[in-house]
C-alpha cells in the first residue's frame, strides 16, 4: 500500500482543555484540517486582557491498516498566527509519554530550570512568609589555585535563586526537604547592613544554621540555577532578507513563552564603589578586560601583567582577580605567572559579554601598619584587616573586622579602634581589659588620585541609554558631568565614552576621584506573571520564558507560500503554479481541503507546474484559493539572535517573508512489536526479567500483530493464573483483559474500538505454569505532541485567527 497524504493524521488525545485531566492517550478522533478550535480553544476577553497560555497535546500518526512505515516523520509550524500578539510553539522532551495529563505536561516544562552551584550552606532559618534575609549572607566560596576564598557576590534584580532545605537521611517531619525557586527584587551586593528582597515569600519555615538534622548543621542553602537542555522549543519566524546561501538572516530566534508586562524603573545615585561613608578615601576597583563570547569555547586566557602578587590576598580570603560579565558564576580561574585561565562549566554562545576584573598593581600596593605610611598615599577602604592582642593575656589575640567610617569592631560589634584612612593613624578606645597593641595589613593607593579613566559594568539589565546621566568630581572639586544618546555614544563636560553590552568606559580630561562619581540610569523592567496566572511557574521556565525556538544541530524547514483566487470553477479549467512546489492545494472559505486520493476535484502535474479543475468544487463554499509552496529542510549550525546558520547553502532563492519553521523530528512511524521475553514468575518489576519459563511463546511462526491504527506505546506483561488462563497487564494502562490459550487473544482499545494487538491461540502451544509470564512492547506508529499558544496582553482588530501545523514524511 502506498502512503498518500491521507493517512498522514493528527489525533486527539483523551481529553482536550486546561483541566489537570486534559491530555492522555490517543485516540481515533482525528483534528479536521482549516476547522477552527479543534484543538486550542478560542481567544477570549480574559486572554486578551490578563494574557493567556494554553498547553495541548496531539498525536500525529500514520493512519494505514498494516504496517507501513513513514520515514522520519516531522511536524513544524509553518505558518504563525496572523495576530502579532499570539504565538505557537512545539516543546519536545523525551520525557513526554502517552499517559502524561495537563500535570505531566507542566512539570516537564518546569524542568527546565532546577536548583544549581551552592552559592552557601548555613543560611539564617527563614520563616513561612518572610521574603528578605541578612545582605550579609550574601557570600560565596571560590577554588583559585586550589585554595578555597570567599567572595562577596552581586545579585541582580530580576535574577532566580533557589533557597533550598537539604539534608542527608530520613527526612524530618519538624523540617521537610523543598526546593523555593524566587525572583531576587532589587539588585544587591553583599555587605554589612540591609537586606536582599525575593518574591514570593519562603512557604515554610526553614532550620537556622545551628539546627541538627541527623547529625548535619546548615541545611538552610542558597543556590543558582541550572538550566536543563532536556527540553527544546520549535518555532516560526520570518526572513528579514533574501536567503539563497547558508547563512539565513530572520526576525528572531527566540519566543516569548510566558506573556511578559514590562515597564520602566529610575535608578538614581548609583556609584562603582561600595563604600557610602563620603570620605575622601576611595573604595577598591578592580581594573577590567571584557571580550565577546565565541560560540562553543569554554576555556578563555587572558594576559595581566599588573595582577598583584602578595600574601595579602591568600591570608585574608580575597581573590586577586575574578570572572565577570555573563556566567561569571560557572567560571574558574587559575593563575600561572601572568597568564590567566577560565573555564567555564560548559560552552558559550555569541551575544554574551565575558571577562575579569583585578586589582592592578599600577594602582595598588600592600601596606603593613609597622611602616610608616607615606604621606603620598592612602588606605584604600574596605581593605584594612586589623588583629588586637592584649597586654593581659587572658584575653589574648581579637580579629577585628573594617566597618564604615575606619571602625575596627570585635565579632561582638564593639567598636576598639578607629583607623584614619589618609594618614593610617589608629585611634584606640579606652577598654576595660588594658593596653593593646594593634597591627593591621591594608592596599594603599595615590593620596592625590590619578585617574583620568575607568571601566565599569553596569548595575542594571536592560538599561536605557539615554537616560545615562553621570558626575564625578576632579581632585580639584570641578564637577564634572554627561550622558549618553540611545547608541551609548558618551558626552559631556569634561569626559566622553562609551556603553557597549552594559560595559561603561569613561575617559576624562582632568584627574578625578572615583569615590565621587554616580550615574543614574532607567532600566526596563520585565515584570513576570504570579504561577497561578497561567498555571506556569516562569521561575522555572529558561530566561523566564524566552526560549530559544531553534538550536544548533536541529532540522529547519524554510518554506514560501503563493497564493492565488480560483474563481467560478469548473471542469478544464487551468492555473500556472511553481513547478515541484513542495506541497499545492486548493481550499475554501472555511479552509477546508478540496484535494482527494482519486483526483475529484484538481488534477496537479507537478513536474509542469499546472492545476487541471475537474468540478465546479459543489458542496464547498467559496470564495477558494490556490496555494503552492515551495521549500526545503536544512541543517542549522549556529544560532544567533537574527541569525540562522546553516551546514550548507539552500538550493533555491526564498524571498524576504518566506517562513522559517523549526522542525521536530517524530523518527520512523510504523506500529510494531518489540522483543518477546518469558520469565517462571512475575515479580511487578518491569526493569528486570527473570528466569525463562517452561513454556514459550511461538512467535516466529506466530508473530504478535499490531497494525498502524491501533498499536499503543506501552509494555505488557501476560500472567497465567493456570496452565491455560491467564491475564494482561499494561506498565501504565494496568489490567486490561483476561484470557486463555485456546482462542484468539485480541484485547479491544476502547478509544479505537480495534484490537490493542492479536495473539494467535497456536503460539501458545502447551507447557505454561501457573505464575509464568510473557512480556513484550508494542510501539505506536504516532508520538505525543505537546502544543503551546501565548496571547499576550492587547487589543487586536482580527476576529479569526490560526495557526498551520505540517506533518510530513517519506515513503520507506
Amino acid at each position: 500500500m502506498n502512503i498518500s497524504r491521507a493517512n498522514l493524521k493528527v489525533f486527539k488525545p483523551e481529553q482536550l482543555g486546561s483541566s489537570d485531566d486534559a491530555g492522555g492517550q490517543r485516540t481515533k478522533n482525528e483534528v479536521e484540517s482549516g476547522k477552527l478550535n479543534e484543538l486550542f480553544r478560542a481567544i477570549s476577553d480574559i486572554d486578551h486582557a490578563q494574557s493567556a497560555v494554553d498547553i495541548v497535546k496531539c498525536y500525529p500518526g500514520l493512519d494505514t491498516n498494516n504496517t507501513a512505515i513513514l520515514l522520519d516523520g516531522h511536524v513544524f509550524v509553518s505558518q504563525p498566527p496572523e495576530d502579532e500578539l499570539v504565538s505557537m510553539l512545539i516543546a519536545e522532551s523525551d520525557t513526554l509519554s502517552d499517559a502524561d495529563r495537563m500535570t505531566d505536561m507542566v512539570e516537564i516544562l518546569e524542568s527546565s530550570v532546577v536548583a544549581g552551584q551552592l552559592i552557601r550552606k548555613n543560611l539564617i532559618g527563614l520563616l513561612a512568609g518572610q521574603d528578605s534575609f541578612p545582605r550579609s549572607y550574601l557570600q560565596t566560596t571560590y577554588m583559585f589555585n586550589g585554595k578555597e576564598y570567599y567572595e562577596n557576590i552581586t545579585l541582580r534584580q530580576g535574577q532566580t535563586l533557589v533557597i533550598s532545605v537539604e539534608y542527608e537521611g530520613n527526612e524530618d517531619s519538624q523540617w521537610p526537604r523543598f526546593e523555593h525557586f524566587c525572583e531576587i527584587q532589587k539588585t544587591v551586593t553583599g555587605g554589612r547592613g540591609g537586606v536582599v528582597s525575593f518574591k514570593p515569600p519562603i512557604p515554610f519555615d526553614t532550620p537556622n544554621y545551628d539546627v541538627m538534622i541527623n547529625g548535619q548543621s546548615g541545611a538552610t542553602k542558597l543556590r543558582y540555577v541550572s538550566e536543563n537542555d532536556g527540553i527544546k522549543y520549535h518555532g516560526v519566524t520570518k526572513l528579514s532578507e533574501e536567503a539563497s546561501s547558508e547563512v539565513l538572516s530572520v526576525e528572531s530566534t527566540q519566543t516569548e513563552l510566558l506573556p511578559k508586562l514590562k515597564t520602566i524603573e529610575v535608578s538614581a545615585g548609583n556609584r562603582i564603589t561600595s563604600d557610602g561613608s563620603g570620605d575622601v578615601a576611595s573604595s577598591l576597583i578592580r581594573k577590567e578586560i571584557n571580550v565577546p563570547a565565541v560560540p562553543s569555547q569554554s576555556t578563555y586566557v587572558y594576559t595581566v601583567p599588573d595582577l598583584i602578587d602578595d600574601p595579602y590576598f591568600e591570608n585574608y580570603g580575597i581573590l586577586p582577580i575574578i570572572a565577570t560579565g555573563s556566567l561569571n558564576w560557572q567560571a574558574q580561574l587559575s593563575i600561572t605567572g601572568s597568564s590567566v585561565s577560565v573555564v567555564y562549566s560548559r560552552a558559550l554562545y555569541a551575544g554574551l559579554t565575558l571577562g575579569v576584573a583585578w586589582y592592578s598593581s599600577l594602582r595598588y600596593a600592600v601596606y603593613n601598619s609597622a611602616s610608616t605610611l607615606n604621606a603620598a598615599k592612602k588606605l584604600c577602604i574596605g581593605s584594612v584587616f586589623a588583629k588586637a592582642t592584649f597586654t593581659d593575656t587572658n584575653y589574648g589575640v581579637v580579629e577585628l573586622t573594617e566597618f564604615t567610617g575606619g571602625e575596627l569592631r570585635e565579632p561582638n560589634g564593639y567598636v576598639l579602634a578607629i583607623v584614619d584612612y589618609l594618614t593610617g593613624a589608629v585611634t584606640k578606645n579606652d577598654d576595660t581589659r588594658g593596653e593593646f597593641t594593634l597591627v593591621y595589613d591594608a592596599l594603599i593607593e595615590d593620596a592625590a588620585l590619578s585617574d583620568n579613566s575607568v571601566t565599569f559594568t553596569l548595575a542594571q539589565v536592560d538599561p536605557v541609554l539615554d537616560s545615562f546621566y553621570v558626575s564625578v568630581s576632579s581632585v580639584d572639586g570641578v564637577l564634572l558631568s554627561a550622558s549618553s544618546d540611545n547608541a551609548g555614544v558618551i558626552t559631556g563636560t569634561g569626559m566622553s565614552g562609551t556603553i557597549n553590552q552594559g560595559v561603561v568606559s569613561l575617559t576624562f580630561t582632568q584627574i578625578v576621584d572615583l569615590s565621587s562619581l554616580r550615574y543614574d540610569i532607567s532600566e526596563t523592567v520585565t515584570l513576570s506573571p504570579p504561577p497561578e496566572l497561567y498555571g506556569l511557574n516562569p521561575l522555572r521556565i529558561k530566561n523566564g520564558g524566552v526560549v530559544e525556538s531553534f538550536t544548533p544541530w536541529n532540522s529547519l524547514s524554510v518554506q514560501h507560500t503563493q497564493v492565488q483566487a480560483v474563481a467560478s470553477p469548473e471542469a478544464a479549467q487551468t492555473y500556472n503554479v511553481r513547478a515541484n512546489a513542495r506541497f499545492v492545494d486548493i481550499t475554501d472559505a472555511n479552509s477546508r481541503s478540496l484535494w482527494t486520493l482519486t483526483n475529484d476535484h484538481f488534477t496537479l502535474d507537478k513536474a509542469a507546474g499546472t492545476v487541471t479543475i475537474n468540478s465546479d468544487f459543489s458542496g464547498f463554499e467559496a470564495p477558494f484559493m490556490l496555494t503552492d509552496t515551495i521549500g526545503e529542510i536544512a541543517l542549522v549550525t549556529d544560532v544567533q539572535p537574527s541569525k540562522l546558520i546553516l551546514a550548507a547553502p539552500l538550493s533555491q532563492a526564498y524571498p524576504v517573508g518566506s517562513y522559517v519553521s523549526s522542525v521536530q523530528n517524530l523518527g520512523d512511524l510504523q506500529g510494531r512489536v518489540g522483543v518477546v521475553r518469558d520469565m517462571t514468575a512475575w515479580s511487578n518489576n518491569w526493569d528486570l526479567d527473570g528466569t525463562p519459563a517452561v513454556g514459550s511463546l511461538n512467535v516466529v511462526d506466530y508473530p504478535i500483530e499490531v497494525v498502524n491504527n491501533t498499536a499503543i506505546n506501552e509494555d505488557w506483561v501476560l500472567i497465567f493464573t493456570s496452565p491455560t488462563s491467564f491475564r494482561c497487564v499494561g506498565r501504565r494502562m494496568g489490567q486490561i483483559a483476561s484470557g486463555d490459550t485456546l482462542s484468539d487473544f485480541s484485547p479491544i482499545n476502547p478509544l479505537t474500538n480495534a484490537p490493542y494487538f492479536v495473539i494467535r491461540a497456536e503460539a501458545f502451544g502447551g507447557g505454561w505454569n501457573t505464575g509464568e509470564a510473557v512480556r513484550w512492547p508494542t510501539y505506536a506508529s504516532a508520538k505525543p505532541l505537546m502544543l503551546l499558544r501565548t496571547v499576550q496582553s492587547g487589543h487586536s482588530q482580527i476576529t479569526t485567527d490560526r495557526a498551520v501545523l505540517a506533518f510530513r514524511g517519506n515513503e520507506s
